[in-house]
Protein backbone atom coordinates (compact mmCIF):
# COMPACT_ATOMS: atom_id res chain seq x y z
CA UNK A 1 0.00 0.00 0.00
CA UNK A 2 2.63 2.26 0.87
CA UNK A 3 5.32 1.36 -1.58
CA UNK A 4 6.89 3.43 -4.34
CA UNK A 5 4.87 4.07 -7.22
CA UNK A 6 6.69 4.29 -9.99
CA UNK A 7 6.49 6.32 -13.43
CA UNK A 8 7.36 4.88 -16.83
CA UNK A 9 10.05 5.74 -18.94
CA UNK A 10 8.06 7.30 -21.61
CA UNK A 11 6.31 9.63 -19.38
CA UNK A 12 9.24 10.86 -17.52
CA UNK A 13 10.65 11.73 -20.86
CA UNK A 14 8.12 13.36 -22.20
CA UNK A 15 8.11 15.64 -18.96
CA UNK A 16 11.73 16.11 -19.46
CA UNK A 17 11.36 16.96 -22.78
CA UNK A 18 8.90 19.69 -22.04
CA UNK A 19 10.37 21.34 -19.14
CA UNK A 20 13.64 21.12 -21.35
CA UNK A 21 12.10 23.50 -24.20
CA UNK A 22 10.43 25.94 -21.50
CA UNK A 23 14.22 26.22 -20.19
CA UNK A 24 15.60 26.74 -23.52
CA UNK A 25 13.33 29.29 -23.96
CA UNK A 26 13.43 31.01 -20.18
CA UNK A 27 17.17 31.01 -20.31
CA UNK A 28 17.28 32.57 -24.12
CA UNK A 29 15.15 35.43 -22.94
CA UNK A 30 16.99 35.71 -19.99
CA UNK A 31 20.56 35.90 -21.93
CA UNK A 32 19.70 38.23 -24.38
CA UNK A 33 18.52 40.70 -21.59
CA UNK A 34 21.73 40.17 -19.92
CA UNK A 35 23.43 41.05 -22.92
CA UNK A 36 21.87 44.15 -23.36
CA UNK A 37 22.50 45.33 -19.80
CA UNK A 38 26.38 44.18 -20.76
CA UNK A 39 26.26 45.62 -23.60
CA UNK A 40 27.92 42.51 -25.45
CA UNK A 41 27.16 43.55 -28.96
CA UNK A 42 29.86 46.40 -28.27
CA UNK A 43 32.16 44.30 -26.91
CA UNK A 44 31.85 41.87 -29.69
CA UNK A 45 32.39 45.26 -32.02
CA UNK A 46 35.30 45.78 -30.21
CA UNK A 47 36.70 42.93 -30.77
CA UNK A 48 36.02 43.04 -34.51
CA UNK A 49 37.71 45.94 -35.16
CA UNK A 50 40.72 45.33 -32.84
CA UNK A 51 41.17 42.49 -35.19
CA UNK A 52 40.73 43.79 -38.20
CA UNK A 53 43.28 46.60 -37.42
CA UNK A 54 45.60 43.69 -36.77
CA UNK A 55 45.35 42.25 -39.91
CA UNK A 56 45.76 45.30 -41.88
CA UNK A 57 48.81 46.12 -39.88
CA UNK A 58 49.98 42.43 -40.96
CA UNK A 59 49.08 42.81 -44.63
CA UNK A 60 50.59 45.91 -45.01
CA UNK A 61 53.97 45.35 -42.99
CA UNK A 62 54.46 41.68 -41.99
CA UNK A 63 56.34 40.46 -45.32
CA UNK A 64 58.74 43.28 -45.65
CA UNK A 65 59.52 42.80 -42.00
CA UNK A 66 59.76 39.21 -41.44
CA UNK A 67 61.86 38.91 -44.51
CA UNK A 68 64.28 41.63 -42.83
CA UNK A 69 64.51 39.05 -40.06
CA UNK A 70 65.47 36.20 -42.17
CA UNK A 71 61.46 34.79 -42.09
CA UNK A 72 59.78 33.33 -45.15
CA UNK A 73 56.08 34.89 -45.21
CA UNK A 74 53.72 33.72 -48.18
CA UNK A 75 50.15 33.95 -48.17
CA UNK A 76 48.23 31.30 -49.09
CA UNK A 77 44.35 30.40 -49.94
CA UNK A 78 43.91 29.82 -45.80
CA UNK A 79 45.70 32.23 -44.49
CA UNK A 80 49.93 32.56 -44.25
CA UNK A 81 52.66 30.37 -43.91
CA UNK A 82 55.95 31.55 -41.83
CA UNK A 83 58.86 29.45 -41.73
CA UNK A 84 62.55 29.88 -40.88
CA UNK A 85 65.71 28.77 -42.32
CA UNK A 86 63.32 25.61 -43.35
CA UNK A 87 61.26 25.43 -40.09
CA UNK A 88 57.47 26.33 -39.29
CA UNK A 89 57.71 29.37 -37.56
CA UNK A 90 54.32 32.00 -36.33
CA UNK A 91 53.80 35.57 -36.87
CA UNK A 92 54.49 35.63 -32.72
CA UNK A 93 58.02 35.03 -33.90
CA UNK A 94 58.62 37.60 -36.02
CA UNK A 95 56.95 39.99 -33.93
CA UNK A 96 58.92 39.24 -30.75
CA UNK A 97 62.18 39.78 -33.17
CA UNK A 98 60.24 42.78 -34.33
CA UNK A 99 59.94 44.37 -30.64
CA UNK A 100 63.15 43.15 -29.50
CA UNK A 101 64.76 45.63 -31.88
CA UNK A 102 63.19 48.55 -30.07
CA UNK A 103 62.93 50.41 -33.55
CA UNK A 104 66.61 51.42 -33.53
CA UNK A 105 67.23 49.49 -36.93
CA UNK A 106 66.03 52.83 -39.56
CA UNK A 107 65.13 49.91 -41.80
CA UNK A 108 62.54 48.82 -39.69
CA UNK A 109 61.81 51.82 -37.75
CA UNK A 110 58.65 52.57 -39.93
CA UNK A 111 57.19 49.06 -39.53
CA UNK A 112 57.85 49.01 -35.77
CA UNK A 113 55.92 52.93 -35.29
CA UNK A 114 53.50 51.64 -37.02
CA UNK A 115 53.37 48.12 -34.99
CA UNK A 116 53.16 50.22 -31.52
CA UNK A 117 50.30 52.43 -32.92
CA UNK A 118 48.18 49.50 -33.92
CA UNK A 119 46.56 46.94 -31.40
CA UNK A 120 48.94 44.43 -30.59
CA UNK A 121 48.16 40.77 -31.18
CA UNK A 122 47.81 40.61 -26.76
CA UNK A 123 44.98 43.23 -27.40
CA UNK A 124 43.46 41.61 -29.47
CA UNK A 125 43.56 38.38 -27.32
CA UNK A 126 42.40 40.22 -24.81
CA UNK A 127 39.22 41.75 -26.00
CA UNK A 128 38.74 38.34 -27.53
CA UNK A 129 39.04 36.50 -23.86
CA UNK A 130 37.05 39.30 -22.51
CA UNK A 131 34.15 38.51 -25.04
CA UNK A 132 34.05 34.67 -24.49
CA UNK A 133 34.38 35.64 -20.82
CA UNK A 134 30.94 37.82 -21.36
CA UNK A 135 29.23 34.55 -22.96
CA UNK A 136 29.85 32.24 -20.34
CA UNK A 137 28.63 34.52 -17.81
CA UNK A 138 25.25 35.01 -19.69
CA UNK A 139 25.17 31.18 -20.41
CA UNK A 140 25.74 30.78 -16.29
CA UNK A 141 23.25 33.26 -15.30
CA UNK A 142 20.55 33.00 -17.88
CA UNK A 143 20.51 28.99 -17.17
CA UNK A 144 20.99 29.47 -13.44
CA UNK A 145 17.82 31.53 -13.23
CA UNK A 146 15.77 30.02 -15.77
CA UNK A 147 16.09 26.58 -13.18
CA UNK A 148 15.44 28.73 -10.34
CA UNK A 149 12.26 30.35 -11.80
CA UNK A 150 11.31 26.60 -13.31
CA UNK A 151 12.95 24.14 -11.45
CA UNK A 152 12.92 25.39 -7.88
CA UNK A 153 10.21 28.10 -7.68
CA UNK A 154 7.68 27.08 -9.67
CA UNK A 155 7.70 23.57 -8.20
CA UNK A 156 7.55 24.96 -4.59
CA UNK A 157 4.03 27.04 -5.88
CA UNK A 158 2.77 24.06 -7.47
CA UNK A 159 4.30 21.56 -4.75
CA UNK A 160 5.46 18.13 -4.43
CA UNK A 161 8.56 19.33 -7.15
CA UNK A 162 6.28 19.38 -9.68
CA UNK A 163 7.23 21.36 -12.66
CA UNK A 164 5.54 22.51 -15.52
CA UNK A 165 6.00 18.30 -17.43
CA UNK A 166 6.00 16.80 -14.18
CA UNK A 167 2.43 18.86 -13.83
CA UNK A 168 0.92 18.10 -17.14
CA UNK A 169 2.12 14.07 -16.79
CA UNK A 170 1.03 14.03 -13.33
CA UNK A 171 4.44 13.21 -12.09
CA UNK A 172 5.54 14.12 -8.22
CA UNK A 173 9.14 13.73 -6.28
CA UNK A 174 9.59 12.19 -2.60
CA UNK A 175 11.65 10.50 -0.85
CA UNK A 176 12.36 6.70 -1.91
CA UNK A 177 9.80 5.59 1.58
CA UNK A 178 6.86 8.27 -0.33
CA UNK A 179 7.73 11.20 2.35
CA UNK A 180 7.56 14.64 1.00
CA UNK A 181 10.63 15.99 0.09
CA UNK A 182 12.25 19.57 1.64
CA UNK A 183 12.62 22.69 0.50
CA UNK A 184 16.39 22.20 0.80
CA UNK A 185 16.37 18.96 -1.21
CA UNK A 186 14.71 20.25 -3.85
CA UNK A 187 16.82 23.23 -3.81
CA UNK A 188 20.49 20.63 -3.86
CA UNK A 189 18.34 19.21 -6.91
CA UNK A 190 18.28 22.12 -8.50
CA UNK A 191 21.22 23.93 -7.79
CA UNK A 192 24.14 21.59 -7.18
CA UNK A 193 22.70 18.57 -9.12
CA UNK A 194 20.63 19.32 -12.65
CA UNK A 195 22.41 24.01 -13.00
CA UNK A 196 25.98 22.82 -11.24
CA UNK A 197 26.40 19.32 -11.91
CA UNK A 198 24.54 17.81 -15.25
CA UNK A 199 24.27 21.09 -17.04
CA UNK A 200 27.15 23.90 -16.29
CA UNK A 201 29.70 21.09 -16.23
CA UNK A 202 29.28 20.14 -19.84
CA UNK A 203 28.78 23.18 -21.59
CA UNK A 204 32.26 24.43 -19.97
CA UNK A 205 33.84 21.41 -21.25
CA UNK A 206 32.01 22.50 -24.85
CA UNK A 207 33.72 26.07 -23.81
CA UNK A 208 37.06 24.62 -23.21
CA UNK A 209 37.18 22.35 -26.17
CA UNK A 210 36.62 25.69 -28.47
CA UNK A 211 38.58 28.29 -26.57
CA UNK A 212 39.96 26.63 -23.53
CA UNK A 213 42.22 24.20 -25.67
CA UNK A 214 41.60 21.37 -23.89
CA UNK A 215 41.01 18.94 -27.15
CA UNK A 216 39.62 16.54 -27.70
CA UNK A 217 40.07 15.59 -23.75
CA UNK A 218 37.15 17.44 -23.36
CA UNK A 219 34.75 15.57 -25.73
CA UNK A 220 36.47 12.16 -23.74
CA UNK A 221 35.40 13.85 -20.47
CA UNK A 222 32.08 14.61 -21.84
CA UNK A 223 31.05 11.37 -23.13
CA UNK A 224 32.02 9.69 -20.34
CA UNK A 225 29.89 11.77 -18.08
CA UNK A 226 27.01 11.48 -20.27
CA UNK A 227 27.47 7.46 -20.24
CA UNK A 228 27.92 7.83 -16.29
CA UNK A 229 24.38 9.44 -15.93
CA UNK A 230 22.42 7.28 -18.22
CA UNK A 231 24.28 4.51 -16.17
CA UNK A 232 22.84 5.73 -13.25
CA UNK A 233 19.36 6.27 -14.60
CA UNK A 234 18.96 2.35 -16.35
CA UNK A 235 20.96 0.67 -13.60
CA UNK A 236 19.21 2.26 -10.24
CA UNK A 237 16.29 0.78 -8.82
CA UNK A 238 14.63 4.15 -8.77
CA UNK A 239 15.99 5.30 -12.20
CA UNK A 240 17.68 8.10 -10.28
CA UNK A 241 19.87 9.94 -11.63
CA UNK A 242 22.85 12.23 -10.56
CA UNK A 243 20.54 15.37 -9.48
CA UNK A 244 18.05 12.63 -8.02
CA UNK A 245 20.78 10.46 -5.89
CA UNK A 246 22.16 14.17 -4.45
CA UNK A 247 19.11 15.10 -3.31
CA UNK A 248 17.70 12.07 -1.58
CA UNK A 249 14.48 11.93 -4.42
CA UNK A 250 12.61 9.60 -6.70
CA UNK A 251 10.08 10.42 -9.23
CA UNK A 252 6.42 8.73 -8.70
CA UNK A 253 3.14 8.85 -10.36
CA UNK A 254 1.29 11.62 -8.32
CA UNK A 255 -2.40 10.16 -8.88
CA UNK A 256 -1.41 6.93 -7.43
CA UNK A 257 1.46 7.73 -4.76
CA UNK A 258 0.39 8.13 -0.90
CA UNK A 259 2.58 10.90 -0.25
CA UNK A 260 3.29 11.33 4.04
CA UNK A 261 3.89 14.40 5.41
CA UNK A 262 6.45 13.79 7.79
CA UNK A 263 8.41 10.53 8.79
CA UNK A 264 6.90 10.56 11.75
CA UNK A 265 3.52 10.57 10.02
CA UNK A 266 5.01 7.44 7.68
CA UNK A 267 5.61 5.50 10.70
CA UNK A 268 2.53 5.67 12.62
CA UNK A 269 0.06 5.07 9.62
CA UNK A 270 2.43 1.88 8.32
CA UNK A 271 2.07 0.89 12.63
CA UNK A 272 -1.83 1.31 11.66
CA UNK A 273 -2.37 -0.73 8.58
CA UNK A 274 0.37 -3.41 10.24
CA UNK A 275 -1.94 -3.58 13.06
CA UNK A 276 -5.29 -3.80 11.72
CA UNK A 277 -4.02 -6.07 8.96
CA UNK A 278 -3.11 -8.91 12.27
CA UNK A 279 -6.40 -7.85 13.71
CA UNK A 280 -8.08 -9.03 10.28
CA UNK A 281 -6.10 -11.99 9.86
CA UNK A 282 -7.02 -13.05 13.95
CA UNK A 283 -11.10 -12.55 13.05
CA UNK A 284 -10.28 -15.00 10.11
Amino acid sequence: MFELRKIGIVKRASAWLLDAILLAVLATGLMWVISLICRYSEAEQLATQYYGEWQEFRDAYMQDVAEFYGFTYREDGDGYVVTKDGAEASLNDVMNALDGSKGEDPETAEAYEAYLALPPAAKVNAQYQYVYTMLFMMVSIGILLSYLILEFILPLILGNGQTVGKKVFEICLVRPDGVKITPLALFARTILGKFAIETMFPILLVFLFFFGGLGILAIILLAAFLLLNLSLFFATKNRTPIHDILAGTVAADAKLQIIFASEEERNEKVARSQKESVEQSKEQ
